[in-house]
């Protein structure tokens, strides 16, 4: 496979007549099954006591906070909407067919599915509470296993910053590759990835500690013998922004290497649009679960005490964080399970 250009994204061979590749057809299944059971949770929410946003509680947002998460979320949706246009419906005007940017943009956002797993079992990572949000799916979720997931939220910020944030990045770190080739004809692939990680892993930390210090979320029960600002509420552990730079290189790596007729390596051999999407869908999860979902809970089982002096947005999650913090996390606290796990419950008159 070999990158291209992001604007050079136009089917030059047909493949009606080519049956799907076996890589493919397996990611198209795999994606038709994430969006399947994204769907059937995000139906269940919204039908569910649970679709309200979440109380912030009687801490009020600094005023230039306030203002910056505004712009963020106003900024940030047009900044998404301009990428759909741009890389989706203006392409497809033209040419009748979808570019693997565009497609991208649309699979993106499911991926916010996922992004509330890093609380599965214990809650070690916040979300800000005045953000706009409706609370979350985490009830619906089956074996889920963090205290309070009716006070779990997810801001809508997040579900269209899978464009604007992380389709951003992606282009970026693909133009990073592309400049490096240019520069270095003869490297090889994995020579090539190497720097490539490098880089992510300095912007990962600069766009996650960014996006800390703004407010967006906050992480108070990060294992502190591993973070950057220990103790305090802006910390940073190392394990999150290493996983999030394999996450995010993943992706880069989806929109970056294509095959001869401009399309991304997970597409090769799909016949028509809606496969492609189930594929680059598909791979998106599968690369989501492994270098995210699947390390949070890691990053769960060593959490620690969360630091003192997190304002009522960041603790709803905990909201026995200003009367016993001790018990929202931390060495010591055995992992909480519900009296509803999801799982077949014996009768109270069952002997056994």
């Amino acid at each position: 496979m070999s990158p291209v250009q992001p604007d050079t994204m136009q089917t030059r061979t047909s493949t009606s007549a080519t049956p799907p590749s076996g890589l493919a057809a397996a990611f198209a299944w795999i994606g038709a099954g994430f969006l399947a059971v994204a769907a059937w949770c995000w139906i269940r929410w919204a039908a569910s006591a649970h679709f309200h946003p979440v109380d912030p509680g009687p801490d009020p947002l600094p005023q230039w906070q306030y203002w910056v998460l505004l712009l963020l979320q106003v900024g940030g949706l047009l900044a998404a909407l301009y990428c759909l246009w741009r890389y989706t419906l203006r392409p497809y005007l033209r040419t009748g067919t979808f570019t693997t940017e565009g497609l991208l943009c649309l699979a993106l956002p499911t991926v916010w599915f996922q992004d509330l797993m890093f609380a599965y079992s214990q809650t070690w990572m916040a979300y800000n509470a005045h953000l706009w949000n409706m609370g979350s799916w985490a009830a619906e979720i089956p074996g889920w296993m963090a205290q309070h997931p009716e006070n779990m939220l997810e801001p809508v910020v997040t579900f269209y910053g899978y464009i604007f944030w992380m389709f951003a990045c992606m282009l970026l770190i693909s133009a990073f590759m592309r400049s490096l080739r240019r520069r270095l004809p003869a490297i090889s692939n994995a020579a090539l990835l190497w720097y490539a990680f490098l880089f992510t892993l300095a912007l990962d930390m600069v766009v996650e500690e960014g996006a800390i210090r703004i407010g967006w979320y906050a992480i108070p029960g990060g294992w502190r013998a591993m973070s950057l600002f220990a103790g305090t509420p802006y910390q940073l552990p190392l394990p999150e922004f290493l996983f999030g730079a394999v996450q995010t290189l993943s992706f880069a790596c989806v929109l970056h290497f294509r095959g001869a007729d401009g399309r991304s390596f997970v597409e090769q051999g799909a016949r028509n649009a809606p496969v492609r999407y189930l594929a680059l869908a598909g791979a998106l999860h599968v690369f989501f679960f492994l270098s995210f979902s699947m390390p949070s809970l890691w990053s769960g089982l060593h959490s620690d005490r969360w630091v003192e002096g997190m304002p009522s947005y960041f603790t709803a999650m905990c909201p026995e964080y200003h009367t016993r913090p001790e018990t929202c996390g931390g060495p010591g606290i055995p992992a909480y399970r519900p009296p509803e796990v999801w799982l077949p419950q014996r009768s109270s008159s069952d002997p056994r």
